[in-house]
């Protein structure tokens, strides 16, 4: 039996955006398994399906634009994306939507991701503009972030991981660069920007993949399929 790769795009929207990546993976793995779709598993004692996240969504932020590769065994003819999307999105609850699906191999490489950020009645956009200014303006700005109890706090150059950030009226942009040392959250910049997070509603409009790897981005190779 034959095994193809579907490299998804879906949104994480509402009430979804709180759950936690592991119970997203669930979500996904119980939706196959009403599908009737034939999922691939690993080998060993102890298989689970082949399905990967391209990158982990912070918990509470929104998302247009997550990715999901799936493998899927078949007979000589593989199934069409279109087909996949069809019947996979019938089994997903309500605010996550399956946007867009193709053919692929190797694994996504991403690169950077692009969030919008809607700042609360209180906020002081002037004030905000002026401290923004002044970090793109800096060469480098040291930060660190808590890890929880027992862990050793990371500490990184957030400048260096902030591609891009302007203020439209009440409205933060920002694009993020993720490497294989990890990526920034939204939450972190927001926090340098003197805002409170769980004040903010962020939603990642765009996941930025390497455009250069083999079938790796939306002009990637084979079969492609839009929902919509």
């Amino acid at each position: 039996m034959a095994t193809s790769r579907y490299r998804v795009r879906f949104e994480k929207r509402d009430a979804l955006r709180f759950i936690s990546h592991h119970d997203l993976m669930r979500v996904f793995e119980l939706a196959l398994r009403r599908s009737g779709l034939s999922v691939a598993f690993t080998q060993g004692f102890n298989p689970h399906p082949r399905v990967s996240f391209a990158v982990a969504l912070p918990l509470g932020v929104e998302s247009l634009d997550e990715i999901v590769d799936i493998d899927l065994e078949h007979g000589p003819e593989a199934p069409r994306p279109e087909e996949l999307l069809q019947v996979l999105g019938r089994q997903m609850p309500p605010g996550l939507t399956l946007t867009a699906a193709q053919v692929a191999t190797g694994r996504p490489r991403v690169v950077a991701a692009e969030y919008r950020c809607e700042l609360p009645d209180g906020a002081d956009p002037e004030g905000l503009r002026q401290r923004l200014d002044g970090f793109l303006a800096a060469g480098s700005y040291p930060f660190s972030r808590s890890r929880g109890q027992g862990k050793a706090a990371r500490h990184f150059d957030a400048r260096a991981f902030v591609h891009a950030a302007r203020l439209q009226g009440r409205t933060l942009f920002m694009r993020l660069r993720t490497g294989a040392e990890g990526g920034m959250k939204p939450a972190d910049l927001l926090q340098i920007l003197g805002l409170d997070p769980l004040g903010v509603l962020v939603t990642k409009t765009r996941t930025v993949l390497d455009e250069a790897l083999p079938d790796a981005g939306p002009d990637g190779p084979q079969q492609a399929a839009q929902q919509g």
